[in-house]
């Protein structure tokens, strides 16, 4: 079983990937472009799955921050 910090490691890998993968949908190289975005259309779908999955399991705990406060933590922290 995965505790709330493996979700919240795993939440943020997920939104990192999806930052890449966003950058590759931008890629001269049509074969990138298309592999990215159908990438793109998993990892969304897996997100949201994290955030269920989160949200459920962190309903009687105040230690952990709200799925949008995490997000908007990896926001900030991530490198341009």
């Amino acid at each position: 079983m995965l505790t709330l910090a493996d979700l919240l490691n795993l939440i943020r890998l997920t939104e990192l990937e999806l930052d890449k993968l966003q950058i590759a949908v931008t890629s001269d190289d049509e074969s990138i472009r298309n592999n990215a975005g159908e990438i793109i259309i998993q990892m969304d779908k897996l997100s949201q799955k994290l955030r269920l999955m989160y949200e459920t399991s962190r309903q009687d705990i105040d230690d952990y921050p709200t799925y949008d406060n995490y997000i908007a933590i990896i926001e900030k922290t991530k490198i341009n």
